[in-house]
């Protein structure tokens, strides 16, 4: 029989150690920790148990604390608040009841409930293993006690043994006498002679939960049916009238009662529980009268818990968390895995809020409707919540959510707040405490209490394990208090609220007003203190002196005493984001905004500009238009920021969201009486006085949004007295919420717009001055000429509001145009923006104009591109869409070109090649370089700009290189043509670039691929000494690719030779014999070519030509076999010069370029295209005559 009944404690009492380690980000509220009253009972006695917060007949406040295993069946003591030591309460249990002599273990204390909270009244005090013994058997229904209000003449109520002895064939199964009433207990204080039981151990262990009239003694139990085995239904509870709306034809509301059930149950019953759900606890929900005439009452609603073993149900309460007039469901599952790790450990504790859905509905519900009011189903209703990381230590097992209580409205804030218990967190245990709101949810604890904060004179164990009083006010300042149990050390500690205070901050001019002037340039000069600023400013500095009040009042609207003040801690930001000022929590913020019906008419054929410019500009810009003295910036005051954020310390990075620094100012605050501040009574001098004072900065006049309030934010940290340890007025020492430590302040601007709705309606035209040419605007790289961008707007008012346009900002490329100095109404607001300034307000039929010009340094362009933007807008201040006649932004697109003048040019040594003679024996038979031909021919391709100041960053030359006749143009390969003998060297001055170092290699690279191919196949021997000149140096190689926009590929091959007759100047004056003569190319198709990419590097006037030198041979077999009966050969060898840039080329106005060259200096450049950025040369002709055995005198070889 014992080992039955101790399984029960253990499961609800024990849960088991864990460790961890996290840091706390929540700060303390108004429970008070300084002074603790502690009880302390005997050891082992489990003192501390239960908790019930009591006004004694004598009108003395304080707690009964039940202590179940003090002596051989548990105890009762009374605490009084205020003193050290408590007195048992008497009660002679076989005295009072049928108990088995010497059975003993009632564990009298393990629950207690009383239907008045704050007021004199019965209490009942139960004991969930008392006995009953009949003549043939010993029961254990457990069983409740109703104390009067001295505490004296315990009276047993008869229903659980009532119950239990009549549990059919419990005379033949042990089990069945195990029903343990009286382990959860619960009166409602609307129906205070209604007993609710709780019987976990009822029926195998199913659970039954009991409604019992202790007047009528008319009892109603829960159905067994449907219910597993081991389910432990009862083990928690909770009733409220504020679940459904009254029935049908009744005016009051029914009560509702919620037992827990957190049992794994041993098997399913007829599909009662779903598989997937199977073991995970449950809750289930009844109307507390008959059903039909019947007792046996069936729920109305089911909840389940989420996780096998997570004993979902362990504990649970009715709570109003949200003030909507409808309780809400919190359920405690301390097993439940949460998401956060220690020691490589999930933690586990979870508490499940459902938020009553009575409010979403047209009109509420009633329990027939069949409605859900309690659901996963529905996130903007549903909440987990785990615990969360602190400073107390932290167990992967801490039970968080073994138990959870009401706390009442503990700081006034008119929403109801309630407590968690983690009694097996490291360090002796934790509790959490949660304030309600208007949305219902839930964050952070606003603040925790670790065992180890109290000053306790034995260590506390087990703390949280029960938490206490409902609401109570045991000191009477009109607080709610609190008692936590710390069982395992028989201890108690009751904990007092603090009155609370509210801060509230204001921002005055020095004269207590709060309207800035329209005309901010009458404001002081402070040019001089205005250079410490980074960033833009106005040539011209003006700033205002203002005055920051703090003032503290009571909640509850009690007078305070106005010489008594508080140092705080002050933080300033300029116009802060909402996640800055909110920290992501559900707060009601103080909207000193007007909030103007739109009255504005439209016309449909203007341009709506709707979004808000000048705040679209300050964010683009990083750009604060008022600054502080002496503020700092974010990354330099991190840490110090960081303390201010109390609710989500993480929040202070949205401070890089918003431009400007941080202020930090000391000061006091004092006391203001809740009736100045509903009659907005202004400040006094001596309250102005004792303020503290900051100098605004306006950055420049003209970027003042006069349409918008002028807004900081503000933070703040007071630094309130502590209470003294065992203080007994607790109320002459208030707290402020130190959540609730933000304002956002706002100074409003005389003018009509401040303070009614101003439609603005606007007509906008822009003027540019800029070089064009026949593709439209148009800026010229490495011009010598001064060239400019001249850009103005014109604002007229059409409308009948004032406007208020303020400038014109530009973006521009900086490192090709700067902003011309001589124009005085232009400034820079950083490297690549202009503004010029429009003069405002403007009356209706007024307008103003402004303009900023550009120099263009082109020369110095180094990032190359084809075009760039001239990006413009119109700033006017507005918070109502703006009506545009025209545009307010101007996209300027300029063409850039380079106006080059670069000279390609080649020749060839010689130019003439004479051939004759019968074909010679195979490759295989050559061993060196003058086996090929006779004669070495040197081509030289020169490359030169010859414009003084341009600088052409990046160009190439494409060699064709005849490398083999065409033959047959359907084998792989030809004959050799012009046989390379080694790579190329290329001739060249260094160019010294001023910050450079000077590089004694040449900067051309030609392509190691085509030069592989090319260059001497099969390693002929080669004459270096036959080398002319020595000027060059070998080029250096490496592997290129070519260009997807390289010039058109080589024509298909030709196997047909194109003769045509010699000129008459050529040919024979007898013309006794027809002679023919061929031309040859990369582009006609008699030729294989390959083409060698060199790549020049910079090219620039300075540096002087770049010469490119290539020693070849021609094949003489090639030309005796394919060219015997032809007279004269002219081979074209072609390049292509390429500028490798992104902007355009101009010839000077020409759509291409031509010269033209005699016959026998074959040198003639082709039309070049610029829009396509090419340039193509025809380098040379070499021409090469066949001589025959009758061959004239005139051109036989000499």
């Amino acid at each position: 029989m014992h080992t039955g009944f101790n399984w029960i404690i253990v499961s609800i009492v024990i849960l088991i150690h864990g460790f961890g380690e996290y840091i706390s980000l929540v700060n303390g509220f108004n429970i008070d920790l300084k002074s603790p009253l502690l009880k302390t009972g005997p050891d082992g006695s489990s003192f501390g148990f239960s908790l019930l917060g009591y006004t004694h007949y004598s009108g003395q406040k304080g707690v009964v604390i039940g202590s179940p295993t003090e002596g051989n069946n548990g105890g009762l003591f009374w605490c009084p608040l205020l003193r050290s030591t408590c007195s048992r309460i008497d009660i002679d249990l076989e005295k009072e009841t049928h108990m088995q002599p010497g059975l003993n273990g009632a564990l009298l204390g393990y629950s207690m409930s009383s239907a008045f909270n704050n007021s004199r009244g019965p209490i009942t005090v139960c004991a969930p293993r008392l006995s009953w013994s009949s003549a043939a058997s010993v029961y254990l229904p457990g069983g409740c006690f109703e104390f009067n209000e001295r505490l004296e003449e315990p009276q047993l109520n008869p229903a659980p043994s009532a119950i239990c002895l009549n549990v059919k064939d419990s005379d033949k199964s042990i089990d069945l006498r195990y029903c343990t009433f009286g382990a959860s207990v619960n009166q409602h204080p609307n129906r205070p002679k209604q007993l609710f039981m709780g019987g976990p151990h009822f029926y195998f262990e199913k659970g039954v939960g009991a409604s019992v009239n202790t007047n009528t003694f008319e009892r109603v139990i829960t159905s067994i049916e449907d219910i597993p085995s081991n389910t432990l239904l009862g083990s928690s509870l909770d009733t409220t009238d504020r679940l459904y709306a009254p029935l049908p034809g009744l005016k009051s509301h029914e009560l509702y009662v919620a037992y827990g059930g957190p049992g794994v149950p041993s098997s399913a019953v007829n599909s009662f529980t779903d598989k997937t759900k199977f073991g995970t606890g449950i809750v289930l929900i009844f109307q507390s009268n008959k059903q039909n005439g019947r007792n046996n009452i069936k729920p109305l609603m089911k909840i389940e818990g989420q996780s096998f073993g997570s004993r979902f149900g362990h504990s649970l309460i009715f709570l109003d968390i949200n003030g909507d007039g409808w309780d809400d469901l919190i359920v405690g599952a301390p097993y439940q895995y949460s998401n956060t790790t220690v020691g490589g450990h999930r933690r586990h504790g979870a508490v499940f809020i459902f938020l009553n859905r009575q409010s979403y509905f047209h009109t509420p519900v009633d329990e027939v409707s069949g409605v859900e009011l309690f659901s996963y189903n529905y996130p903007e209703t549903f909440q987990i919540i785990t615990p969360p990381s602190h400073n107390c230590g932290n167990s992967h097992i801490p039970g968080f959510g073994a138990t959870v209580t009401k706390l009442g409205d503990i700081n006034h804030d008119g929403f109801q707040d309630f407590a968690v218990g983690a009694p097996y967190e490291d360090n002796g245990g934790a509790v959490y405490i949660y304030h309600g709101s208007k949305s219902g949810k839930l964050q952070k604890p606003t603040q925790i209490i670790c065992a180890n904060d109290l000053q306790s004179p034995r260590p506390l164990e087990g703390f949280g394990f029960s938490l206490g009083l409902n609401g109570a006010d045991l000191d009477e300042n009109g607080y709610p208090d609190m008692a936590i149990g710390a069982a395992l050390s028989s201890s108690v500690a009751v904990l007092r609220a603090r009155p609370v205070v509210k801060l509230r901050a204001y921002l005055t001019l020095m004269d207590g007003s709060t309207t800035l002037p329209s005309s901010l340039n009458s404001l002081v000069d402070c040019t001089h203190e205005a250079q410490s600023i980074t960033g833009y400013k106005a040539p011209s500095a003006k700033c205002i002196d203002m005055k920051l009040i703090l003032t503290y009042t009571s909640v509850d609207g009690k007078s305070c005493s106005p010489h008594k003040t508080y140092p705080v801690s002050i933080l300033l930001k300029y116009n802060p984001t909402n996640e800055w000022i909110t920290e992501g929590w559900d707060q009601t913020s103080e909207n000193h905004s007007p909030n103007y019906e739109s009255k504005c008419t439209y016309n449909q054929y203007s341009t709506i500009i709707s979004k808000n410019i000048m705040k679209e500009f300050y964010k683009n810009y990083t750009l604060s238009p008022i600054v502080f003295i002496r503020e700092k910036s974010l990354s330099d005051s991190e840490m110090i920021v960081k303390d201010y954020f109390k609710r989500n310390e993480s929040a202070y990075l949205t401070g890089y969201d918003s431009p400007g620094g941080y202020l930090q100012l000391e000061g006091n605050a004092f006391c203001r009486d809740l009736h100045k501040i509903k009659e907005n009574i202004p400040f006094n001098q001596d309250e102005l006085n004792s303020a503290s004072t900051l100098r605004i900065i306006f950055r420049d006049t003209y970027l003042i949004d006069q349409t918008d309030r002028l807004k900081i934010g503000v933070k703040w940290i007071a630094k309130m007295t502590e209470p003294y340890p065992l203080a007994d007025q607790i109320d002459e020492y208030p707290v402020a919420d130190p959540h609730a430590n933000t304002e956002l302040l706002q100074i409003s601007f005389d003018n009509p717009c401040a303070i009614r709705q101003c439609c603005p309606t606007v007509r906008v035209s822009y003027n540019v001055k800029v070089t064009r040419d026949k593709n439209g605007p148009v800026v010229y790289v490495g011009d010598d000429n001064n060239q400019t961008i001249e850009l103005s707007v014109r604002v007229t008012n059409i409308g009948n509001d004032l406007v208020y346009a303020t400038g014109l900002v530009s973006n521009f490329l900086p490192n090709l145009l700067e902003l011309d100095s001589t124009l005085k109404e232009a400034s820079l607001i950083q490297p690549d923006t202009a503004i010029c300034h429009l003069q405002y307000p403007l009356a209706s039929g007024e307008s103003s104009e402004c303009m900023i010009r550009w120099l263009v340094i082109g020369h110095q362009l180094a990032v190359q591109m084809a075009k760039f933007h001239v990006n413009s807008t119109v700033l006017i201040s507005s918070n109502n869409p703006i009506q545009v006649e025209g545009q307010l932004n101007n996209e300027l697109q300029v063409n850039i070109k380079m106006i080059v003048n670069v000279s390609v040019f080649g020749t060839t040594e010689p130019n003439t090649i004479y051939f004759s003679g019968n074909v010679s024996d195979g490759i295989s038979s050559m061993t060196a370089e003058n086996q090929i031909g006779d004669v070495r021919i040197v081509g030289k391709f020169t490359v030169r700009n010859l414009r003084k100041h341009s600088l052409i960053p990046a160009s190439r030359l494409i060699i064709d290189w005849p490398f083999e006749f065409a033959g047959l143009i359907n084998e792989p390969h030809g004959k050799y043509l012009l046989y390379l003998l080694e790579n190329p060297y290329v001739i060249q001055h260094a160019l010294t670039i001023p910050g450079q170092t000077v590089d004694n290699e040449t900067s051309v690279v030609c392509d190691s691929k085509a030069l592989q191919k090319v260059v001497n196949p099969h390693n002929f021997r080669i004459f270096s000494r036959l080398r002319k000149s020595n000027d060059g140096v070998p080029v250096r190689t490496a592997s290129i690719n070519i260009p997807s926009d390289n010039p058109s590929p080589y024509p298909p091959l030709s196997d047909k030779m194109i003769l045509e007759p010699v000129p008459d100047r050529l040919a024979d004056s007898k013309k006794l014999v027809d002679r023919k003569m061929t031309t040859i190319s990369c582009y006609n198709g008699r030729i294989r070519c390959v083409p060698i990419i060199c790549d020049l590097g910079k090219l620039s006037y300075k540096a002087g030509p770049i010469t490119l030198e290539f020693i070849a041979r021609l094949w003489e077999n090639t030309m005796r076999e394919d060219f015997l009966k032809v007279f004269l050969t002219k081979l074209h060898l072609t390049a292509t010069w390429k500028a490798d840039v992104k902007y355009g080329i101009d010839l000077g106005g020409s759509d291409y370029a031509q010269d033209t060259v005699s016959q026998w200096n074959y040198t003639q450049i082709l039309s070049v295209f610029p829009l396509d950025f090419i340039f193509e040369s025809i380098m040379h002709y070499f021409s090469f005559k066949q001589f025959n055995n009758n061959c004239d005198d005139e051109f036989c070889p000499k």
